[in-house]
C-alpha cells in the first residue's frame, strides 16, 4: 500500500491497549498513518493476544494497509502487582508504603514486587523508581518479607508497572518460561518483530533468535536499549539485531536526565551506520494521554528524533491507554510530514560493517538519484527485504518502492524508513520482470508516463536473496 501524499518517510509505531484495540478504533489509527502496531506481552495473556492480533490483521485488511506487528517480550523487568483495568492507587508525598515480594493485587499502602531476587537486594536508602521514574520511593527499613518505603515523588499507580532500582545488580539475561511461550506464539501466528527488553550484549539477541528458530519463527529481533551496559556494546548489538529501539523510559531512570539526549543521538547514529532500523520511543507525546494537543516541547522532541535519522517514532500510553489515541497518531503524522518537507534527508557519510556488493549498489543508486533529477523513484527487487533496507540506509531524495514476492517481507519493511511495497510474482528473466513491475508501478500511481525508474536488484539470480548487482534506469 503506497503512502498518501504528502509522502512520509519516517514510520509511526503505535502501542495497542484498552483505548485502541477495538476494530473500529484500530482502523482509524491505521488510516491516520500507523505503520507498525506494538503489543506488549507483559499486559495480556496469549489467548487475549491471539484475539488482538486477529483484530489488527482484520483492520489492516479492511483499510488496505500493509502493517507489521511488534510483540514486546515481557523480559526480566520487575513489575508491581496487578490492578483491574482503569483503576489506580494514589500515592502522596511522604506517605509510607509497604513493599512485599510476590504478585498480589495492589492495595493503597501495599505494593507487591514480582521479582523476588530484586526484592532481596533492597537496602535502606535505596531509590525505587516506578513507571519510568514518575513515582519514586526511598527505602527506610527492611526485613526478609517486608520493606518500608517513603514516597518522595507522588503519582497515580496503575497495575503491572515497571520497577527500577538504580545500582541493583542485573543477573545474566535468561529466557523465562513465559517468554518462551510468547516467542512460540509469535512464531505460530507469524508476527513480524519481537522486542527484546534489557539487551546488554549481542549474545542476548542470539539467545532469543535461537529460541525463535527452535519454534520455526522468522521474526525480526528489536533490541531495546534500556541499560547503560548496552551503550558499551552498541556496535555489536546493531550488527546482530534486526532493529534497535531507543527505550528512553528505562534508559532515563538508569542515566542522568541530561545524558539521555546524548545517548539517543549516539544510538541512532550507530544504528544508521550499520543499516539497522532504529525506533525512538517513550514519552514522545506524553501529555496527549490526557489532553488533545501536545506541548511545544514534545513537538520539538519528535521533530529532533526525525532530524537525527530515526526510521520510526513510537507512541506508547498515548495510544494504549490515553484519551486521545487518534489525535496522537494524527499529530505524529503532521509533525513528521512538516519536518521532512522542510529538511530533506541527509546522506550517510560513513557506514559500519563489511562493504558488500549490495551496499555499494545502494550507495550508487543514492548518488544517481541525488545527481540526476531525471530519476523519480527507486524500485528495489528484494526477496528478503535486505536490498531495500540497504537503499533506505542511504536516505535517497526520491521514493523507495520494494518489489517483493512475499507478503511477510512487505509487512516487515513497514518499519523501514521511506519504504513502501508492492507484492507480485517475479518473472524468470530480467526484461520481463522489469516490464511487469513498471506496469505495476504505473498502476499503483507510484510513477506516471514521462517518469524514470531506477531499478535496483539482481541481474541473474532471482531465486536467492542477497545478490544485489543491478542498476537500471527505465523510462515510463
Amino acid at each position: 500500500m503506497i503512502e498518501p501524499t504528502p509522502r512520509r518517510n519516517a514510520k509511526i509505531v503505535a502501542t495497542i491497549g484498552p483505548a485502541s484495540w477495538e476494530l473500529e478504533t484500530l482502523k482509524s489509527l491505521l488510516t491516520a498513518g500507523v505503520d507498525v502496531v506494538r503489543v506488549n506481552a507483559a499486559h495480556n495473556t496469549i489467548d487475549i493476544r491471539r484475539q488482538i492480533v486477529a483484530t489488527i490483521r482484520t483492520a489492516a485488511e479492511q483499510t488496505g494497509r500493509c502493517i507489521a506487528i511488534l510483540q514486546d517480550l515481557s523480559g526480566p523487568k520487575p513489575r508491581t502487582g496487578p490492578l483491574p483495568d482503569g483503576e489506580t492507587i494514589s500515592l502522596r508525598r511522604d506517605q509510607m508504603v509497604e513493599l512485599v515480594p510476590g504478585d498480589a493485587q495492589l492495595e493503597p499502602n501495599r505494593i507487591s514486587v514480582d521479582d523476588v531476587k530484586l526484592f532481596a537486594q533492597l537496602a535502606e536508602g535505596q531509590r525505587v523508581l516506578i513507571m519510568d521514574g514518575l513515582i519514586e520511593l526511598v527505602v527506610t527499613s527492611c526485613s526478609p518479607q517486608s520493606v518500608q518505603a517513603r514516597v518522595v515523588r507522588s503519582g497515580y499507580l496503575r497495575g503491572r508497572q515497571g520497577i527500577t532500582v538504580p545500582g541493583a545488580t542485573l543477573p545474566p539475561r535468561e529466557i523465562s518460561a513465559q517468554e518462551s511461550a510468547d516467542i512460540a506464539f509469535a512464531a505460530e501466528v507469524g508476527l513480524e518483530y519481537l522486542g527484546v527488553s534489557f539487551v546488554t550484549c549481542a549474545e542476548d539477541i542470539d539467545m532469543v533468535r535461537t529460541e525463535l528458530q527452535r519454534h520455526g519463527g522468522q521474526c525480526g529481533i528489536v533490541a531495546k536499549i534500556e541499560r547503560p551496559e548496552a551503550l558499551d556494546s552498541l556496535h555489536e548489538i546493531a550488527h546482530h539485531a534486526d532493529a534497535i529501539m531507543v527505550a528512553r523510559g528505562d534508559l532515563g531512570v538508569q542515566l542522568m536526565p541530561e545524558d539521555v539526549p546524548i545517548a539517543q543521538k549516539r544510538i541512532i547514529a550507530i544504528a544508521r551506520r550499520h543499516g539497522t532500523p532504529v525506533i525512538t520511543a517513550t514519552q514522545m507525546l506524553e501529555s496527549m494521554i490526557t489532553q488533545p494537543i501536545p506541548t511545544r516541547a514534545e513537538t520539538s522532541d519528535v521533530a529532533n528524533a526525525i532530524l537525527d535519522g530515526s526510521d520510526a517514532v513510537m507512541l506508547s500510553a498515548e495510544t494504549a491507554t490515553g484519551q486521545y489515541p487518534l489525535e496522537a497518531v494524527e499529530m505524529m503524522n503532521r509533525i513528521i510530514t512538516a519536518i521532512e518537507r522542510q529538511y530533506p534527508p541527509t546522506r550517510l557519510e560513513s557506514t559500519d560493517g563489511p562493504i558488500t556488493t549490495a551496499s555499494l549498489i545502494a550507495r550508487a543508486a543514492n548518488d544517481i538519484a541525488r545527481r540526476a533529477p531525471l530519476v523519480n523513484l527507486i524500485a528495489v527487487f528484494t526477496r528478503s527485504g535486505f536490498s531495500a533496507q540497504e537503499v533506505a540506509r542511504e536516505r535517497p531524495v526520491v521514493p523507495i518502492v520494494a518489489l517483493t514476492n512475499h507478503d511477510y517481507v512487505s509487512r516487515k519493511l513497514s518499519l523501514v524508513w521511506g519504504v513502501t511495497s508492492i507484492v507480485a510474482p517475479f518473472a524468470n528473466d530480467t526484461e520481463s520482470l522489469i516490464n511487469d513491475m513498471t506496469r505495476r508501478l504505473v498502476g499503483s500511481a507510484c510513477v506516471a508516463p514521462g517518469h524514470n525508474i531506477l531499478f535496483v536488484g539482481s541481474l541473474t539470480v532471482f531465486n536467492e536473496p542477497g545478490h544485489t548487482n543491478l542498476l537500471h534506469i527505465r523510462s515510463v
